[in-house]
């Protein structure tokens, strides 16, 4: 324990030298444009001293690096991190046109089946009609449920099993209609044939496609009591497999006052096939252990259920309180995948974070972020993975 706590003191005074600034507004959804009541000026404008007088283009660079102390697992030990590098684009043409386009840059990429890199967030034109209406079509972030998938990717300090089993960009079109000023229902349809998907579920040598592999979805933002309550859930119908379905809830309740928040996610996933693949992982590794020979199995009617808990304090403008709880499960219920019972994520975390300048989005943070796992079946050990993170995080604003 002297050990971590001395490399951590290291690891401390290391990140306070760097000479940064930093503030932690205006982050943006996946839905929207990204710059929705912005305030953070660029530097451009800081430096330069020239005068922004449009919103024809705005770019921005996601960054998300940290000094990590992992206290067990197989990687335990230190280390710098590179987590989140992404060039961002977007602007206003006019009252009809705007467009937002984001790059993932600290990872290789791949062409997908869609004919885009998969380091392609988003590509988006939207068109809006009327104050009521606005269509959007390219790659889009999907219009899904929940707060922890909403946000931008440079915040969240770990993601959910959930998450990183499903992906949340995929070609397609969506339409925004504002029913009144606190609600806005948004139906979207994404393409979920990224990888093809005689490749993605390859171990089951017969699964065909569907002849339209597509994901129909329904979603609604609302706002009660001038705010105070918030909701962003969404349903959707998923067709990847001939003559199988996955159906994906989430959903995402907010108490939003002027100090604090408090934030319910809850994400739900019965699955025909196995899309998520964390089932199917674990069924080939008992059967690869049982039998001695590398066994790759599909797993079929899965389901998931992530529950997560986000509490948020802001004492003074430049301090940033946060913890969580996370409750997963996923089990099979039909087939060979029964045999593994139930699997089970805890999750924890607290954080205090620090935010020096009030008029750039960016914060250093220290965090404690826990995480243990637990199986039914007895070839698949339990395990833990916590760690100690210390980490700035910026959105800057180049223009």
């Amino acid at each position: 324990m002297k050990n971590i706590i001395s490399r951590f003191r290291i690891f401390a005074l290391s990140a306070f030298s760097l000479s940064v600034v930093t503030n932690a507004s205006a982050q943006g959804t996946l839905m929207g444009l990204g710059n929705e009541n912005e305030t953070t000026l660029s530097l451009t404008e800081r430096v330069l001293k020239l005068e922004k007088k449009h919103d024809a283009i705005s770019i921005y660079l996601n960054t998300h690096v940290a000094l990590e102390e992992r206290i067990d697992g197989p990687d335990k030990g230190a280390s710098f991190v590179g987590k989140q590098l992404r060039f961002e684009m977007l602007g206003t043409l006019n009252k009809h046109w705007s467009y937002r386009f984001r790059y993932r840059l600290n990872r290789p990429g791949y062409q997908q089946s869609d004919n885009f890199s998969n380091n392609i967030d988003m590509m988006v034109i939207r068109y809006k009609f009327n104050d009521k209406f606005d269509l959007s079509a390219g790659k889009l972030g999907c219009a899904l449920g929940g707060y922890q998938y909403d946000d931008n990717p440079i915040q969240v300090l770990q993601f959910c099993d959930w998450l990183t089993g499903i992906d949340g960009f995929h070609l397609g079109v969506h339409g925004c209609y504002n029913v009144t000023k606190n609600h806005t229902l948004i139906l979207g349809i994404y393409n979920t044939d990224n990888d093809r998907v005689v490749n993605y579920y390859s171990a089951n040598p017969f699964i065909k496609p569907s002849h339209f592999p597509v994901a129909p979805t329904l979603c609604w933002s609302g706002s009660f009591f001038k705010g105070k309550l918030q909701t962003l859930w969404s349903y959707t119908l998923m067709s990847e497999v001939k003559k199988n379905f996955g159906h994906l809830l989430m959903t995402g309740t907010k108490l939003n006052f002027k100090k604090w928040q408090l934030i319910l996610d809850y994400y739900g996933a019965w699955e025909d096939v196995d899309h998520h693949q964390i089932l199917s992982a674990d069924l080939s590794n008992v059967l690869t252990s049982t039998l001695g020979v590398p066994i790759n199995v599909l797993a079929n009617n899965t389901q998931y259920h992530t529950l997560m808990l986000d509490g948020f304090y802001q004492p003074t403008p430049h301090w940033n309180l946060t913890a969580g709880v996370r409750y997963e499960r996923a089990s099979s219920s039909e087939g060979l995948a029964t045999i593994l019972g139930n699997r089970i994520n805890y999750g924890y975390q607290v954080a205090i974070q620090w935010i020096p300048d009030l008029t750039q989005d960016a914060r250093i943070s220290l965090s404690y972020i826990g995480r243990t796992t637990q199986y039914d079946h007895p070839a698949l050990e339990n395990y833990n993975r916590n760690r100690i993170e210390l980490g700035l995080i910026y959105r800057i604003k180049a223009y």
